[in-house]
């Protein structure tokens, strides 16, 4: 795996449960299926838009995350950047199994979660 630049929402020590609400965001750059840095990123009051801009501007390429708006996942996709929704746990976990490709483990996947089309 190549140098990767992720983000996931956070709150507390879990994925947050929406994205476009959330306050915080964990940046993580990985390489070599391990984490090598990451930052915190306060977003709370920040539009849809500003959000983006955000992970555009951080180089920001998968977004990892619970729920997130038709309309966030749209703009997300427009700037080429993977959205992987639906998924729940502890950061540290759904980092790991994203890095060795485990992120499908039923133990991830929010109960009854139907992807934005």
């Amino acid at each position: 795996m190549e140098k990767i630049r992720i983000a996931i929402p956070v709150f507390n020590s879990r994925i947050s449960p929406v994205l476009d609400a959330c306050t915080q965001i964990c940046i993580f750059d990985c390489e070599q299926k391990r984490e090598v840095n990451r930052q915190n990123v306060w977003v709370d009051d920040l539009s849809l838009p500003e959000r983006l801009t955000i992970l555009v501007n951080l180089g920001v390429r998968v977004v990892i995350c619970c729920a997130v708006s038709d309309v966030l996942h749209k703009l997300l996709k427009s700037k080429n950047i993977q959205v992987i929704a639906g998924r729940v746990g502890e950061i540290e976990e759904v980092l790991d199994a994203f890095l060795c490709n485990q992120l499908d483990n039923q133990c991830f996947l929010m109960p009854g979660y139907k992807a934005p089309a």
